[in-house]
């Protein structure tokens, strides 16, 4: 017994290291197993079917909705949008994240539309550029989409450099005629190839950063509100924003019809409305066009405000310091307003024109 203990005892001294090496491996195999068998899998096995967890939502830089990372900064793209009758119904504005509105000539407003979450492939009708608009868009560096332009804004596109994708023949632009409608209310484009067009061959970034506004969710109790109506100039370019409880979004209606997507008829909506005030002066006529021209108006500086949203209406004050810089609104103390969530509309009206909200719709009394 004693002689085979001593050579057991022996072989173990022979055998050391390579016990040092089994012995740890045979406790790891007996270790998983017994995690595969609580478990009922190996360790680090995902169950059939099982996905990775999707990454949190973030606010998008524009309108503060909560998206997917990859969109929260996709670079914006800027649509010029016509609003004569001539070219109603508009194709595309419920897929933009904000749009601006503001008067041309002879009292017709013209949109702003900003696209970045969704890219539509068609948008229009497209018509040309003003300055007022280019110094909106400098805020985010947009790319600009339009079909010519005033001499002045097509002056400051260059002096400005801004990334300007005007009227093509690239298979971004389509002329759709139409029997009895004049040929510039006609001009369609598609946004998402002028995103990829923009970032394939013209090299310009596919994201971008700039200073977000501030935002909130929207109310789970929204205030009940009256129609919010802005007058531009004549009764044809009328806006009011209807507030419907129910969905927290209002229902723009234009001209005393309802506002809606021609291919689609469904209403146009937002969930914020701003109403900035805008000084303006006229400028001389274009050359050789009569009377024509360009309105000059305040984009820098400051004026009156009115933000409606989760029906309420809060009263206060833009400023825009510089071209570059955000236009932000604040309320009678000097506090930035915080901006629900969702499409933002600004409507820039001129001292000529009106805000007003009517009185909410009483219920009917029970005789």
């Amino acid at each position: 017994m004693g002689g085979t203990t001593n050579r057991f005892l022996a072989w173990l001294t022979a055998h050391k290291k390579l016990l040092l090496i089994i012995v740890p491996l045979v406790l790891l195999v007996m270790l998983a197993a017994v995690i595969w068998a609580v478990a009922g899998k190996p360790p680090g096995v995902s169950e059939p079917g099982a996905t990775a967890p999707k990454p949190a939502k973030v606010a998008h830089l524009l309108n503060g909705e909560l998206v997917s990372p990859e969109l929260a900064n996709r670079h914006p793209i800027a649509v010029m949008i016509e609003n004569s009758p001539a070219a109603r119904p508009q194709v595309g504005l419920n897929s933009a994240d904000l749009i601006y509105e503001a008067v041309t000539e002879g009292g017709i407003t013209r949109f702003m539309a900003v696209y970045s979450q969704q890219f539509p492939q068609k948008v229009g009708p497209v018509r040309s550029a003003r300055s007022y608009f280019i110094d909106y868009l400098s805020e985010y560096d947009a790319f600009y989409v339009h079909a010519g332009g005033s001499p002045t804004a097509i002056a400051r596109l260059g002096e400005y450099k801004i990334k300007a994708y005007p009227h093509a023949n690239d298979g971004t632009y389509k002329r759709e005629p139409q029997p009895g409608v004049a040929s510039e209310h006609t001009l369609f484009a598609d946004i998402s190839k002028i995103y990829q067009y923009s970032v394939e061959r013209k090299k310009w970034p596919a994201t971008i950063d700039f200073p977000a506004w501030k935002f909130k969710d929207p109310s789970p109790t929204p205030t009940a509100t009256g129609a919010v109506t802005i007058n531009f100039s004549s009764g044809q370019f009328q806006v009011v924003w209807s507030h419907d409880p129910a969905t927290n979004l209002y229902a723009r209606a234009m001209g005393g019809s309802s506002h809606t997507d021609r291919v689609t008829s469904e209403p146009v909506k937002a969930r914020t409305i701003i109403a900035m005030t805008v000084q303006r002066s006229a400028n001389p006529a274009y050359k050789g066009s009569g009377k024509e021209s360009e309105w000059t108006m305040t984009t820098i500086g400051e004026g009156a405000a009115s933000i409606f949203q989760d029906g309420t209406r809060l009263d206060g004050t833009w400023k825009k310091p510089s071209r570059l810089e955000r236009t932000r609104f604040y309320d009678t103390n000097g506090t930035e307003i915080v901006l629900t969530r969702g499409k933002i509309w600004i409507e820039i009206v001129p001292p000529t024109g009106s805000i007003s909200v009517a009185p909410p719709p009483t219920a009917p009394t029970t005789p």
